[in-house]
């Protein structure tokens, strides 16, 4: 059984002066903009709010799930080519 597609958006924030963190880079704002181009395309790609991912010096950090790419250092002119990945990726394990 193949495991459904999904989003993950990492939203931790880290509080140490000069630790750059996910949210603290701006994923939470990135988060209602991916959802709502999300949901004008018609997809069926829940997004899932992390503590965290792992790289918070690149942060913010988004990655297609099960076992797809990462995308650090998103910023808004990013969602565009991590939507085609994601229908790309969606695509993928439809064929």
């Amino acid at each position: 059984m193949t495991r459904p597609v999904r989003l993950i958006v990492c939203i931790n924030r880290r509080l140490g002066i000069g630790q750059r963190s996910c949210a603290g880079s701006g994923s939470l704002d990135l988060i209602e903009r991916i959802e709502a181009m999300i949901a004008e395309q018609g997809l069926d790609v829940p997004v899932v709010r992390r503590e965290c991912l792992g790289r918070c010096e690149h942060g913010p950090v988004m990655r297609i799930a099960p076992a797809g790419p990462f995308f650090c250092e998103v910023d808004a002119a990013r969602l565009q080519t991590i939507m085609a990945e994601l229908k790309t990726f969606l695509a993928s394990r439809d064929a």
